[in-house]
């Protein structure tokens, strides 16, 4: 997917490790996902395929949103639950490298 950014700056979500692409989980979501984890790791099964099962629902959920600043002027791009991009204007106008690794 590319995007194209109001000040003209070309974003791309074409690779993995992606410098300024995150995702983010909605809070009501939170626990569902770490008692998925919980599950996949403490009572999957002992044969590898129950655990790569309880993995592959893991990846399922579906209980991410994915997130990309565009490297100009910072504007976040949020994708909803429909897939439509909802997007955000820091005040600084600037790209803050919010992914960046510490």
């Amino acid at each position: 997917m590319k995007i194209e950014c109001t000040c003209g700056n070309k974003i791309s979500d074409s690779s993995d490790y992606i410098v300024y692409k995150g995702r983010i989980i909605p809070d009501r979501n939170w626990d569902d996902f770490w008692d998925a984890i919980d599950f996949a790791i403490e009572k999957s099964g002992p044969s590898e395929k129950e655990k790569e099962e309880a993995c592959m629902k893991l990846r399922m959920m579906r209980v991410f949103n994915s997130i990309l600043e565009c490297t100009e002027c910072g504007k976040l791009f949020v994708d909803d639950e429909n897939g439509n991009l909802i997007t955000y204007s820091p005040d600084s106008k600037k790209y803050n490298a919010i992914f960046k690794k510490k």
